[in-house]
């Protein structure tokens, strides 16, 4: 089966005509239809009836169509990282953390990346989402973690996984955090971050929606500072769920159910053609597919 068969029976059904099909394709009415029918003779099927208005997909056409275009695409992507291969993918790339090396799978990405390209060097940078997004604005970063929604179109955001997030406490708090109402809560010392943070504009919205004013105590935007401040015994804050249950009894999670929230690679979208840019991204999201994966045969 030819590739430029499928395109011609694509845009033929797109196209709802055989002369503007034709056109599209630069060729002729009369070469559109001989690839249509060599098509139809070699699948056995009939894909299109004349009507009063041009050609229309039978149920079986439209049942092809979808698969044609997938064909094409998965041609497109091999041909575009055949493409790639041939370039010098080379250079530094910088990525900002927005979270602790193991739970962004850095050591297994430094891997990847030293097999498939071993001439791009890594550099990374520890922050939160905020920092991630002011400096791959300006210029200081060429990809990054983020956590929460990404509406800006200057970004290309890659969803990676949806985080469940918990209300973490020092471990000599369990006993009063596990009969703890929200008010209780409420006025317990927390830790928060300064700025725009997803994980403090949940913890807001959590108050607020109850009509509450929590207590802040100390304020750092740095992920695992805050971590290691509740494991320390200083007060309450919002982590990721295998980040805070990592410290092995230093922190105790409150009974709530889990916050979801989004974690995605980002990159500034008017990069998204380098092919720097694209290896790495590949990289990445190969990595978190395996491990959804992996979850999903484990579950």
């Amino acid at each position: 089966m030819e590739l430029g068969h499928l395109q011609t029976f694509v845009a033929v059904a797109e196209e709802r005509s055989i002369s503007r099909a034709a056109r599209r394709l630069f060729t002729t009415p009369s070469a559109v239809s001989m690839q249509v029918k060599a098509l139809e003779t070699e699948l056995s099927v009939q894909l299109f009836v004349r009507s009063s208005r041009g050609v229309e997909l039978t149920e079986i056409g439209r049942q092809l169509k979808a698969k044609a275009q997938q064909t094409l695409q998965s041609a497109k992507e091999l041909a575009d990282y055949a493409s790639e291969t041939q370039q010098s993918v080379t250079g530094r790339v910088t990525l900002g953390l927005n979270a602790t090396p193991g739970f962004l799978r850095i050591a297994e990405l430094i891997s990847a990346v030293m097999a498939a390209y071993p001439t791009v060097e890594l550099q990374f940078t520890n922050g939160n989402s905020s920092r991630v997004m002011e400096e791959l604005k300006h210029g200081k970063l060429d990809m990054g973690f983020v956590y929460g929604e990404i509406h800006d179109p200057s970004f290309e955001a890659r969803l990676l996984c949806t985080a469940n997030l918990v209300i973490a406490a020092p471990q000599a708090w369990k006993a009063q955090i596990e009969s703890a109402g929200w008010e209780e809560l409420a006025q317990l010392p927390w830790i928060y971050a300064d700025g725009y943070c997803p994980f403090q504009s949940l913890i807001d919205a959590l108050f607020e929606t109850r009509g509450l004013t929590y207590k802040r105590l100390v304020q750092t935007s740095d992920e695992t500072t805050k971590a290691e401040l509740v494991a320390a015994g200083i007060g309450l804050t919002l982590l990721e769920e295998s980040e805070a249950r990592a410290f092995n009894g230093r922190i105790a999670i409150y009974a709530a159910p889990p916050i979801p929230c989004a974690l995605s690679l980002v990159s500034l979208s008017r990069r998204r053609s380098e092919p720097l840019i694209k290896a790495m991204q590949r990289q990445v999201l190969g990595l978190w597919h395996e491990q959804r994966n992996r979850s999903h045969d484990r579950s």
